[in-house]
This record gives C-alpha cells, structure tokens and sequence, in this order.
C-alpha cells in the first residue's frame, strides 16, 4: 500500500482527493498548509506528494521546490484549476511529476497517481541498472584483463565493435545497452579457470580444453544473483556457441542462439583475430576477411558476419595491429574554433533546408549537420560533441522523444530544442519533461522562429 500526502487548504477539496486516492487502495495523509506537509515529509514511508497550486504561505510550485530541496526523488503531482501555459511550463520546468487540472474526475487523479508511481518506480529499476550494472561490468572486465597482460582493453574494444554491429543491424537502444554489458562481461567465467590454463602458450590438452570450455557456465554462474542482467546471462552463457551447432556450453544452433550472444561472438572473434596473441601475431585484414568468410553460415550467424564485412569494406572497421579500431563516421570537423556544431535531426528536406538557413542567419560561426533518422542521429552524437540538437516529434524510425530522452542520459549539459506539430501541447510538456530546453511549433512562419530560439538557446549555455 502506498502512503500519498496530500496537501489543498480547502477541505472539501481535500477529502475528495484523499477519498479518491484511498478507494484505489493507497494510504492517505492529509494536510492543509505548507507547514504541515513539510512536518509529514520527516515520514520516510510517504512516497508520492499530490498538492495544490493556489494556496496560502508557500504555493504549490514553491513546496515543489523545497520537496525537491529535502528529498529528491519524492514524486510530486500538482493539482491547478488555473491550466495556463505560465503554470503547465512552471511546474514541468520546476519538476513536476503530473499536473491534474480542476475539476477532474476520480480517474484523472488515480491515473496520474499510478503513472508517476510507475515512473519512480522504474527510474529506481533504471538507475541500478545504468550506474551499478556498467560500473560492475568494467570493475569485472578489468579483473579478467588483469590476469592476463596481452588481454587489456580486449573486452571494450570487442563491446565497441558489437555495439556497432548491433547498431547496423538495427536493433533498440535497449537491446544494444544489454550487448555493450555482455561484450564488457562475456569472458567473466575465466575467472574460474585456473591461470596454467588461461595463460598457456601452447596447445591445449582434452582437459585443458574441458577446463577452459567451461567458463561461460562458471560466468552465467556468477551473474545468476544480480537479477537485473538476465539477457546479460544469455550473452555470457552463449556467446561460444556455433551456428551449426557444434560450439559449447549447450550446442545450440541457428536462431536458438541468442541473437545478442551471436553478436557479440563474431565481435569477439574479430577483436581476437585483430591482436596479438602468445602463439601468434596479429592477423592481417585480408585474414581476416577470410575467416569470417569460411566461417559464415557454420560457425557466425551469416547476417552479423555481413555487418562486419561491410564495416570492413568500407574502411570503417579496421586493424592497427593491437585490436580493432572504428571510424567515427561523418561527424563534422569544425574549420574555425570559434564555429559550434548544430545537429537537426528532421525527415522532412524543406522544413530542414529552411530551419538551417534560419539558424546560420541569426548565429554566426555556425554549422547546422542534417540527419533524417533516429539511427543515423544517434551514430552522430555518439562521434561527435555538438553546441545544440533539434529534434522533430515525429521519426521514421522512432519517437523524437525517446531520442530526446537517449541523448540527454548520455550527455545531460547538451541543450535539445523539440519541434512539435501544431496543437501538440502534451508533447511539449512531455519534451519539458525529459529535459528539452525548449521547443518550436512548426507552423508556417517557423523558419524564422527556429533562428531565434536557436540563439537565445546558445547564448544562454555560453
């Protein structure tokens, strides 16, 4: 049962919401002024604030602040019968949680309730796995390194590569985050395997190879109590598996397997081939090349090894000797140090033509990069720092919002105006939400706009 504090001076008012909030099951608190909720908030238990806008002493909007100020992942809903923009732009930009607008109905409150209990309750899901899961799995990979000299930076240049594969092939940006994890962590279980083994130079014998092939068992082993990496496991488990079934732990065949263990399996080779080992140098691409060919379709999934080769071919993936190297694509290269790099991340050709254009007029030193796509976007603010993104709402291939919110958890400082349609006020709050700076409506006259806003946007981050 959640406990919900629930703050409006006027008592009818009050009742009603935590009449409301306790017919859906959750446990009340009430109060009538700012004061008293700040006492109620020394309870630990209280999970959720819903308040009023308008009241005596400190506003809503101010409370929010000081909630903020005490305990700041304490998810706070307003509640305003006054729905302007002024009060919807304070509170998202404030950090609101919800806003309820008066009069509303029993399912407008509960429904803003569940929803910013359900957000709290996945950011916590979130934030265990993107700070503790990343900062175990490098803590981890260095150990397995550590053993063994030759190995070091093996497991982050394999986890690039397979990332970048996983990339072309055009999977989620959460299935690509699990494979950049279980590239850092797929040789774990070595760990377990003795160091006569691991650092043999020569040629295995029946028990030694037993031993060896037993590490991503010992690996799966040893990630089973961290329930947050279960298709991590997977990875780890499967990642010597083979396409025609003759590989280990379990001999799994084709599409059995794993398609991020797949992945990072033909990484893994092409990272191992690329670097020096004891009993042998380093091969050469044309070796390379080779034995991806020969192993495609028996020992790779033919589709992952063809993502490879066509990084190979086109100069993007590439061997210096001691591990593989990527290209960073077509990020821009500023030619005057004063110039700032805009990304406009926009399918439609006029709108972008016309809001570039807008943009170089009114900020000098600028260079405006087009993408049309989520995908190649996302390859761009990975190679390259940018001054600003623009981001339409609308994708070929995805939501502008979840773009938005992807860029910001990478790089929180870089400010990201959103273009909006006509009439599309929930998605600027929502834009506001995740963190845009500000956003454009993209009317007849927002060309001119765009420029504007642009550089009101720089000036105020330089």
């Amino acid at each position: 049962m959640s406990r919900i504090l629930v703050i409006d001076d006027e008592q009818v008012i009050r009742r009603l919401m935590c009449e409301i909030l306790e017919r859906a099951g959750h446990e009340t608190v009430a109060a009538e002024t700012s004061d008293e909720a700040l006492a109620e908030l020394e309870d630990d238990r209280i999970v959720l604030v819903v308040s009023d806008i308008v009241m005596p002493g400190l506003t809503g909007l101010e409370l929010l602040e000081e909630v903020r100020a005490r305990r700041p992942s304490l998810p706070v809903i307003l509640v305003t019968g006054a729905g302007t923009y002024e009060n919807l732009s304070q509170a998202v930009t404030r950090g609101a949680d919800g806003l309820v607008i008066k009069p509303f109905s029993h399912a407008d409150l509960q429904n803003a309730v569940a929803a910013a209990l359900e957000r709290a309750r996945r950011t916590e899901h979130d934030v265990r796995e993107r700070l503790l899961a990343p900062t175990l799995a490098a803590a981890l990979a260095n150990a397995i390194e550590a053993r063994d000299g030759e190995l070091q930076g093996h497991c982050e240049r394999l986890a690039v590569l397979a990332v970048r594969i996983a990339r072309e092939l055009g999977l989620p940006h959460v299935a690509v985050e699990r494979i950049r994890l279980g590239a850092l962590l797929h040789d774990v279980g070595k760990i377990g395997v003795p160091d006569h083994v691991l650092r043999k130079n020569g040629t295995f014998t029946d028990e030694e190879r037993a031993l060896m092939q037993i590490h991503p068992l010992i690996g799966d082993r040893l990630l089973e109590p961290l329930d947050f990496l279960p298709d991590v496991r997977a990875i780890v488990r499967h990642h010597h598996e083979r396409w025609d079934g003759a590989g280990y732990p379990d001999r799994l065949a084709g599409e059995a397997i794993p398609r991020a263990a797949r992945i990072v399996s033909v990484a893994d080779a092409v990272e191992a081939m690329s670097a020096p080992r004891r009993y042998r140098a380093p091969l050469g691409r044309s070796m390379i090349v080779s034995e991806l060919r020969a192993g495609r379709g028996t020992q790779w999934d033919a589709a992952v090894v063809d993502v490879a080769l066509g990084l190979i071919e086109r100069g993007e993936l590439r061997f210096a000797g001691d591990g593989v190297r990527l290209s960073t694509g077509d990020a821009p290269t500023p030619t005057d140090e004063r110039e700032q790099s805009v990304l406009l991340v926009d399918n439609d050709d006029d709108a972008a033509e016309k809001a570039a254009a807008s943009i170089e007029r009114a900020v000098e030193h600028v260079r405006v990069v087009h993408a049309k796509d989520i995908r190649s976007a996302t390859e761009l603010c990975r190679s390259s720092r940018w001054a600003l993104a623009l981001v339409d709402d609308t994708l070929p291939d995805g939501d502008g919002l979840e773009f938005l919110r992807a860029v910001k958890e990478r790089t929180p400082s870089l400010p990201v105006l959103m273009l909006t349609s006509e009439g599309a006020e929930a998605t600027a709050i929502e834009a506001f939400r995740r963190g845009a700076a500000d956003y454009v409506v993209k009317s007849n006259g927002y060309g001119a706009e765009v420029g504007e806003r642009v550089r009101a946007v720089l000036e105020a981050v330089t």
